[in-house]
């Protein structure tokens, strides 16, 4: 996300912490995957966003992890760390198409809860979601080769600085950022007056503090938080911009399995089928006697 280069410094900590939580959002996302791959979904729940986009945000990170570690293995090798940075600019790139796509689901889920199941077999179907999710993505780095082939490859097997390549990533980054941003203030916004219609007598403090972490939540995983890789100028900025964009598989797994109802149900039916001392024993009561 840096427009400009920076002195390549080995900062122990920095280090440690991108080690420890990318491992940390890479098995969280795997996590979420794997929910979403064999959970019994009802009829109405399309997956399809959230499947690739823990595909696309899994392929990144653990390919960025990859590298980092090797890299002064892979380094010597000039094509092999261009083909990885052109790797990496294509996975970035379709994560950030994929939180678009959330994005606009969740908008028309908002604005249209009665009609999202057939609105979205009309017209955003599975199949035209795949091609939208991988092709723009595919473009936009084969046009960047065929324009300019040596701008992939930098010290970190990245893209390079030169020309000012770098914004063949952060101009589509900003665009789709521009619109998640605009389009999760809309989504808050019908949420709200749509909150206000309804009756919130019971539990209304529980809900109303599990619907601001699923806010936040929300914002995470469409993307918003990248916005802070450009005030990167400190190391601090830089810590809190690497915590919360490798977890965005954490908080998909958060809000979309561990605070759904029906994913909790069949978390219970997996660990008593895994764990069978684990299913609630009937309890017998005892037969009365024949002369009571």
């Amino acid at each position: 996300m840096q427009t400009s280069s920076s002195p390549s410094e080995d900062v122990p900590l920095m280090e440690l912490v991108n080690l420890v939580f990318v491992i940390v959002g890479l098995v969280f996302t795997s996590l979420a995957l794997l929910t979403f791959a064999f959970c019994r979904w009802k009829p109405g729940v399309n997956n399809v966003a959230r499947i690739n986009l823990c595909i696309s945000l899994l392929s990144a990170h653990l390919l960025f992890l990859l590298t980092q570690r090797f890299l002064t293995v892979i380094k010597p090798y000039k094509e092999l760390c261009a083909v990885i940075s052109g790797a990496l600019h294509f996975f970035f790139l379709s994560c950030f198409v994929w939180m678009f796509i959330e994005a606009v689901l969740l908008f028309i889920c908002v604005k249209n809860l009665s009609q999202i199941s057939s609105r979205q077999r009309a017209v955003l179907n599975s199949g035209f979601l795949i091609v939208i999710g991988y092709a723009i993505a595919f473009v936009i780095v084969g046009v960047s080769v065929g324009l300019v082939p040596e701008g992939y490859g930098s010290e970190q097997c990245w893209i390079k600085q030169e020309k000012s390549f770098i914004w063949s990533f952060l101009g589509p980054v900003c665009f789709i950022l521009a619109i998640n941003t605009i389009l999760f203030i809309s989504i808050i916004i019908s949420l709200n007056s749509t909150l206000k219609t309804l009756n919130l007598e019971v539990s209304r403090m529980k809900q109303t503090k599990i619907m601001v972490f699923k806010t936040l939540a929300q914002s995470v995983i469409l993307g918003c938080p990248w916005i802070l890789g450009f005030f990167t100028d400190n190391q601090m900025m830089e810590i809190l911009f690497l915590i919360v964009n490798s977890q965005q598989g954490t908080f998909i797994f958060l809000v979309y399995c561990v605070l759904s109802d029906e994913v909790r149900q069949q978390y219970v039916k997996w660990m008593r089928a895994l764990l069978p001392s684990l299913k609630p024993r009937a309890i017998q009561c005892p037969q009365k006697r024949l002369n009571e």
